[in-house]
């Protein structure tokens, strides 16, 4: 299996990863479910959110909160604070990085099965 790297830059830009155009505008936490210019489905059916969902977890888990834990653990902010602002940013950064989140899994998606772009419908 290979991975074709174009969609997923071109959706981590806020573009189709077929057509290249610019994605519908949605709020910053949601992505729009198709492309208004080629029509390609980017909200699919099933457990397909799991992917964003997993997205969204690991940036938060494995991006934000090390930037935390560090300055913790080499003494430079008090442990109190550590816990507080983890615990903020925990509930919050997720709903300001799902959209994000839901790109990245969508450009990794179709990186993957490119042959999945051609299909104009979800089944």
């Amino acid at each position: 299996m290979s991975f074709d790297p174009a969609p997923l830059l071109r959706t981590a830009r806020g573009r189709c990863p077929r057509c290249e155009a610019r994605l519908p505008d949605a709020p910053f936490w949601d992505v729009a479910p198709a492309c208004a210019s080629c029509g390609l489905v980017l909200r699919r059916r099933g457990g397909f959110f799991l992917g964003a969902l997993v997205w969204n977890y690991g940036l938060v888990a494995f991006g934000y909160l090390p930037l935390l834990l560090i300055p913790g653990a080499l003494g430079w902010i008090g442990w109190k604070t550590v816990a507080w602002a983890a615990a903020a940013g925990g509930l919050i950064l997720p709903w300001f990085i799902h959209g994000f989140a839901w790109r990245v899994w969508i450009g990794i998606y179709y990186g993957f099965l490119p042959d999945q772009m051609g299909r104009e419908m979800d089944d």
